[in-house]
């Protein structure tokens, strides 16, 4: 992931271009670059590491359209020649870019050059854009015509006062302001400077110069976009014109979980892990979701870590007789971080003075304020009530915490980091699923965790009964419930444990149930519809297969005329007991 930052201005634009890459930098670390325009040629500064870095290189510079770009290494090592902007063979053309064009080594191929000074995808279409006919606009746009993945461009040409822009399938979005055009892969860069602005859709293209900025469509005809005003966005989290803000935060977990990732790769430190490793046992507690997220995380800490741990219902904990040590940490987990049950607890183990831990997603809160340690989450703010990106960032970093705990080294989750995306169910498979009212979500081990966060948001925002099972003990009584008119969603991601889920499928065969299946894996046995998951290292599974059901549960309740955001009796942050 890396962020882009492009902009043009009748006064020097390098600190407002560097500013804005300081605000995009937990989007790329590795390295940064500008490229500007001098006397009509293009120059290009470069550096390895924090932006800072770069700053000061260009101290003494001055330059009204500038392009930068901040990275994070997906093609090529982490190298100045491998940075961002790359500039043609010719000199004539400089570029910014976001995404990965998978074609690049079949695009090398057509290409007059066949010399290349970096290791990167974007070099090879700096070149392709360079020796496109046509005027700048045109080369653009068919250049991008060839190219076969994601994008989002900032680019710029020798002799030329404007900068164009390209997207599809990375953001990219642009302001106008007094006498000043900036555009920008997140728009939290324009935050308290401009009052609006404008986002592109796929294979839409823009030209901007001091004045005004023009949009074409695929084509390069001339399009009108409407404005978006600043004030209505929270500039935690990417913009995503969904009707949802529940399907905004679906997809925008990826990003969350790249943010988490650079977050707890970066040089800060939130925690003394020493004082932490010398803990004998973990008790985690928590409600609702954040429970969930909780069994996982004691799976972790003594999957990895070999250590003794216990998960407790916030609701529960504070009536139970707990045996309570002083070698034991209490780990509170609340993406609001004002969960009343829970912070009852963590005020019960305060007074007791035991030592405690919390895990949100707010800055500022009640539960961090009571705690010896916290570990945040970087969700962003998340508006819907059915936790989706916030129980994946806690996922996530409790999977961080343990590795840590650990000493293992976090960069191994690195190719997650990029690959991981939110799937799409597809519309066949949906179809054929909403005939059903009698829904059961079944797994093992840490798939076990995973059904009962599924059945958990089928039941908030669709309102349906259903329920989550471990898989062996569905015939100790569940499956009495069992027949031709139930849907029984089946979710294995551990090897081994495939033989047993197979087991747990021709029992409900046996007795008419219907199959969805939710796995990477091809079973030995039928089943009646499939979700196939991406394959990842099986401690990764519970975040890559809870997403398709948190989308089957936003299907689920849309299509039976609710407001997935607003569901009936619930409350984002539960504040009472």
């Amino acid at each position: 992931m890396c962020g882009i930052c492009a902009g043009i201005s009748k006064e020097n634009m390098i600190d407002e271009i560097v500013g804005g890459l300081k605000k995009l930098e937990y989007r790329g670390y590795d390295s940064s670059g500008v490229a500007y325009i001098e006397n009509g040629k293009i120059k290009v500064v470069k550096s390895v590491g924090q932006i800072k870095n770069l700053e000061k290189k260009l101290a003494k510079t001055c330059a009204n359209i500038v392009i930068g770009h901040t990275r994070w290494a997906t093609h090529g090592v982490v190298s100045e020649s491998n940075s961002h902007p790359h500039i043609s063979q010719d000199g004539k053309v400089a570029i910014v870019h976001n995404g990965i064009i998978e074609n690049y080594e079949k695009l090398k191929t057509t290409l007059k050059t066949k010399e290349f000074y970096s290791q990167t995808d974007t070099e090879v279409l700096a070149n392709v854009i360079s020796q496109m006919p046509g005027d700048n606009l045109q080369k653009i746009v068919s250049a991008c015509r060839e190219v076969v993945g994601s994008f989002a461009l900032a680019v710029m040409f020798e002799n030329c006062k404007d900068i164009f822009l390209a997207k599809r399938n990375s953001p990219l979005a642009v302001a106008i302001g007094d006498g000043e055009v900036l555009a920008s892969s997140d728009i939290s860069v324009f935050a308290e400077k401009f009052e609006f602005c404008y986002i592109l859709d796929d294979d839409e293209f823009a030209r901007i110069n001091s004045k005004n900025v023009v949009f074409f469509d695929k084509n390069g005809k001339k399009i009108e976009k409407n404005r978006v005003f600043l004030k209505n966005f929270d500039f935690y989290s990417d913009f995503s014109d969904e009707k949802y803000f529940m399907l905004k935060e679906v997809k925008e977990q990826p990003m969350a979980i790249r943010k988490t990732f650079f977050e707890y790769t970066s040089d800060k430190k939130f925690f003394d892990l020493q004082q932490l490793k010398a803990f004998k046992s973990f008790h985690f507690i928590a409600c609702g979701t954040a429970y969930h997220s909780c069994l996982m995380g004691a799976r972790y800490i003594r999957h990895f870590c070999k250590k003794e741990t216990h998960v407790s219902l916030a609701s529960e904990f504070k009536y139970d007789e707990n045996v309570l040590s002083k070698k034991c940490l209490y780990i509170f987990v609340s993406q609001s971080g004002e969960t009343a049950d829970t912070i009852a607890c963590a005020k019960m183990i305060k007074e007791k003075g035991l030592m405690s831990m919390g895990i949100t997603n707010v800055s500022y809160c009640t539960l961090n304020n009571l705690v010896d340690f916290v570990l945040p989450t970087f969700a962003g703010r998340e508006v819907a009530v059915a936790s989706t990106k916030a129980y994946t960032c806690q996922l996530f970093t409790m999977l961080l915490f343990a590795l840590m705990l650990a000493g293992k080294d976090l960069e191994t989750l690195k190719s997650f980091v990029l690959d991981f995306n939110v799937c799409d169910l597809g519309s066949d498979i949906l179809q054929s699923l909403f005939k059903f009212k009698k829904i059961f979500f079944v797994g093992r081990e840490q798939d076990y965790v995973t059904s009962l966060e599924g059945a958990l948001k089928l039941k908030e925002i669709a309102y349906l009964n259903c329920l989550g099972i471990a898989g062996g003990e569905l015939k100790h009584g569940t499956l009495a419930l069992v027949d031709d008119e139930t849907l029984v969603i089946a979710i294995s991601t551990q090897t081994g444990l495939k033989e047993k889920m197979e087991n747990v499928i021709e029992e409900i065969r046996a007795r008419g149930g219907k199959v969805l299946l939710v796995s990477q894996f091809e079973h030995n046995t039928k089943v009646d519809y499939k979700i196939v998951l991406p394959v990842h290292e099986e401690c990764l599974m519970p975040i890559v297969s809870v997403v398709p059901l948190q989308l089957l549960a936003l299907e689920f309740c849309v299509r039976l005329g609710f407001n997935p955001d607003k569901p009936r009796n619930l409350a984002k942050s539960v504040t009472v007991e």
